[in-house]
């Protein structure tokens, strides 16, 4: 079996990325890995492809090749085919190294008893010292980033067998200084520093998988990389990150670096809150303070001397600015109990010390709804008493009613019902008054553990409509659409090239009956615009359909995949939804023929199209394998509706419209036993890969 198509492989990889476990469960899992591998040494795939290919064993190494064996039978390939690479530059070069690497690493393969690891070392060193392989890299600024990334992995390999702590502390200072580099790009920039932030040490002092700097990395020698208020906010992540290990390394120290780090850090905190206070400043300002905020109490929970200035401070910042409540309510959610217990009560004595008429008192509900307790109740119920005169809309009674509940789920008492009764009285919506009058309902008659049974998260599936009311059920269920399995299957059928868009022929076929039936379809990326729904009133089972005709409007003439969901109505009443499986777009599905030349002019219509692609198009010529049929059952059953000049059986001039203002023309000429040659022009050089392989694949749809 020979090399698949590029049409083909992008199928097979987007069902692969869509569900990876489930595809390599299915009939073709087992040889994904195996014909990858086999497709990168095929002649027949386009550089471009074979990049593809390469970028999914750099993300899924471990459910290519699994275990032991595979990975290093699947790193010695890929080593083969790099040694393999003709002298000329190659965009292959380093997909191949870098992907060589990866599989043995992810593998656990990476070690001095590896065949593959020791050729991989050559290579290394080659691309180190500029000799050999190393010569097509490209220019020194991106050899650089991938002599360290390759060097990291081998010293997390190899360790002290390699790298003696001489060596630790060179490569150290190396990256330490190339992170410094003023006139770094962004990426490079950040790479170095994730470099550092992941250094494998030779000996780590802490227990396996904890995350620590360095030990020869001193607060001295990273004076340069300390954050500041100017950088990039992922520059400033990154850096405050590396100072935030720097400070958790010296936690024992009480005078000296420690405390010039400790200081540093709160000073950048500081500012940072600052900035987040700035009334009716940017939302980024806000979530780069949290941001900083949540890595160094993910970093620093077991220090005291950090984490009460950072409570302080972001008690600070929400009393200058309550709208910032939802960025503190994520926060809370995300943070250890090291810092979430202490912030969650300085929070609450925040709110509850202002006056219930506050402007800001929906932001003051939304947070006390998170860090209501029942320890506390008095205060917070003074303030919710103060606060229901002024719950004038239905947002704000919301708001109020979730505080209530959440009380109630910590127990209630008398307070809390006192405050329901009155809720239940004076509250303008209906809804609010019989939400207070049920939750009343709940603290008078339910014990503490049955009240957070009853207030807690359902663990069975939810009911349509209330069980007190079952003679409504069908009625709320008629109101909710519902996720079902399709009850339908949706094919492409034969396609007809004519009209001044190409338009895809579907077939649909129902295993039971369903009305107003309605089909949207979502291309991914942005190679086609919106496609317009299609409709169907009824489709039976056993009854034939008439075919659906989808037009499609594409920006670029190149394959695509449609993700398709249906929407209809069933014989009970009910409203449904289903996705079904994606429908395949495939380059001859794009094909448009001109207009038909008067007759007698068809060779110099053909000859004028043929001369006005260049000198600005592409010229090219591709083998058409014929297979058992000939020139002329080849022509007639994919390419007769766009044959201009036809001198069967040896010779035909093709001239195809490709969407939106593109063409494409083929002569076929001089057909040989197992083949014919195709000279080919179009104004559009980026479908040449694609021209190819539509080509070479001809044959094998027969």
């Amino acid at each position: 079996m020979g090399p698949l198509s590029r049409e083909a492989w992008a199928q097979r990889l987007g069902a692969f990325r869509a569900s990876p476990s489930a595809f390599m469960a299915g009939a073709d899992g087992e040889d994904l890995g195996r014909d990858l591998l086999s497709d990168l040494r095929s002649e027949k795939l386009s550089e471009q492809t074979k990049v593809s290919l390469l970028a999914l064993s750099l993300e899924y190494p471990a459910q290519l090749w699994p275990d032991v064996p595979a990975a290093e039978a699947a790193a010695t390939s890929l080593l083969d085919i790099l040694v393999l690479l003709p002298p000329r530059p190659s965009a292959l070069r380093r997909p191949l190294l870098l992907a060589a690497t990866t599989v043995l690493a992810s593998g656990g393969v990476l070690g001095p008893t590896s065949g593959a690891s020791c050729r991989l070392l050559p290579l290394l060193l080659g691309l180190a010292t500029g000799r050999d392989v190393g010569r097509d890299f490209g220019p020194i600024s991106e050899q650089r980033p991938l002599q360290a990334t390759a060097f990291l992995a081998l010293k997390a390999a190899f360790g002290e067998a390699l790298f003696t702590s001489q060596d630790e502390a060179l490569l150290l200072r190396r990256l330490t200084l190339a992170a410094q580099h003023p006139a770094l790009p962004l990426p490079t920039h950040l790479f170095y520093l994730h470099c550092l932030l992941s250094f494998p040490e030779n000996w780590p002092l802490g227990p396996e998988g904890e995350e620590a700097a360095p030990l020869l990395l001193v607060p001295q020698l990273c004076r340069g990389l300390m954050p500041s208020l100017l950088h990039d906010p992922m520059v400033l992540l990154s850096r405050l990150h590396l100072l935030c290990l720097l400070c958790a390394e010296d936690e024992e120290e009480e005078k000296g670096p420690f405390q010039n780090l400790q200081w540093y850090l709160e000073e950048l905190l500081d500012g940072l809150r600052q900035r987040a206070a700035l009334d009716g400043g940017p939302r980024a300002l806000a979530t780069l303070c949290f941001q900083a905020s949540y890595l160094v109490a993910s970093c620093l929970a077991r220090q005291p001397m950090v984490l009460t200035p950072l409570i302080q401070g972001l008690a600070q910042l929400y009393q200058a600015r309550p709208v910032l409540a939802p960025h503190f309510v994520d926060f809370l959610d995300r943070v250890g109990p090291e810092l979430e217990e202490p912030l969650r009560m300085v929070l609450r004595q925040e709110v509850v010390s202002r006056p219930g008429r506050d402007e800001a008192l929906r932001w003051h509900l939304q947070m006390l709804a998170k860090v209501a307790e029942g320890d506390a109740q008095s205060a917070t119920l003074s303030f919710l008493q103060a606060a229901a005169a002024h719950c004038a809309n239905w947002g704000l009674q919301e708001a109020l009613l979730k505080v209530c509940r959440a009380l109630l789920r910590e127990g209630g008492g008398a307070g809390l019902a006192d405050l329901l009764q009155a809720l239940a009285r004076q509250l303008e919506d209906p809804d609010g008054r019989d939400h207070a009058r049920l939750y009343y309902i709940l603290l008078a008659h339910l014990a503490g553990p049955k009240l957070g049974v009853a207030l807690g998260p359902s663990l069975a599936a939810p009911a349509l409509a209330s069980s007190l009311m079952a003679e409504n059920q069908g009625f709320a269920a008629g109101l909710i659409v519902q996720e079902a399995l399709a009850p339908i299957q949706l094919s492409v059928g034969p396609q007809r090239a004519s009209g001044p868009l190409p338009v895809l022929q579907l077939q649909v076929e129902a295993r039971e009956p369903i009305y107003s039936l309605e089909l949207r379809f979502l291309v991914e990326g942005q190679l086609y615009a919106p496609l317009e729904p299609v409709h169907v009133p009824c489709l039976c089972p056993g009854r034939p359909a008439h075919p659906l005709f989808l037009p499609l409007r594409p920006r670029q003439p190149a394959p695509a995949r449609l993700e398709v969901q249906a929407l209809y109505t069933t014989p009970t009443g009910l409203t449904c939804h289903a996705h079904l499986p994606p429908l395949p777009v495939n380059f001859a599905d794009l094909f448009l023929p001109f207009p038909q030349p008067p007759e007698g002019a068809q060779p110099g219509f053909f000859e004028g199209l043929w001369d006005s692609c260049l000198p600005k198009g592409a010229e090219s010529r591709v083998w058409c394998p014929l297979g058992p049929q000939g020139l002329e059952t080849l022509v007639s059953r994919h390419l007769e509706p766009f044959v201009v000049v036809a001198r069967p059986p040896t010779s035909y001039h093709i001239a195809i419209r490709l969407p939106p203002n593109s063409m494409l023309l083929l002569r076929l000429e001089a057909p040989q036993v197992d083949g014919v040659p195709v000279a080919l022009r179009t104004d559009d050089w980026e479908v040449l890969p694609l021209v190819g392989d539509y080509l070479r694949g001809l044959a094998v749809t027969e």
